[in-house]
C-alpha cells in the first residue's frame, strides 16, 4: 500500500511540474499593435476615443475630433490621425508628439488568447 502511494504522489509531482498547455490565439478586433522607430505601440479604438499603450508602458487615451479625411484622435499634447481603413487595419496612421510626426508602420491586429470553450 505504502508502495502505490509513493507512486500516486511522484505522478502527480511530475504532473504538477508539466508545462501549462498555451491556449490557442485570435486577433483583436479593435485593437492593433504597430511599430513607432522600431518599438511597439499598441492602440485600442473604441467610438470615440483610442486606448494608447506607448512604447515607454504610458497610458494615453485621445479623443476623436474631426478630420478633413481618415480619422484623428487628439488629447492636445499627442495624436493619432491618417487611415481611415477598418480598425484591425487602418492604413497609414501617424504618430505625432511635440508637432513632430512619425509613421506607424507594420500594423497588424494585435493576438489575444481566444475565449474558453
Amino acid at each position: 500500500m505504502r508502495i502505490a502511494l509513493t507512486a500516486v504522489v511522484a505522478a502527480l509531482a511530475l504532473a504538477a511540474c508539466g508545462a501549462p498547455e498555451k491556449k490557442p490565439e485570435q486577433p483583436s478586433g479593435d485593437t492593433i499593435a504597430c511599430q513607432l522607430g522600431g518599438q511597439r505601440i499598441v492602440i485600442r479604438f473604441l467610438p470615440d476615443e483610442v486606448r494608447m499603450l506607448t512604447p515607454d508602458g504610458e497610458r494615453v487615451t485621445l479623443q476623436k475630433v474631426p478630420a478633413s479625411s481618415g480619422v484623428r484622435y487628439t488629447n492636445g499634447l499627442m495624436e493619432v490621425r491618417g487611415g481611415g481603413g477598418p480598425r484591425t487595419d487602418p492604413g497609414g496612421l501617424m504618430f505625432v508628439r511635440d508637432g513632430t510626426a512619425w509613421p506607424l508602420t507594420e500594423c497588424a491586429p494585435l493576438m489575444i488568447p481566444a475565449p474558453a470553450k
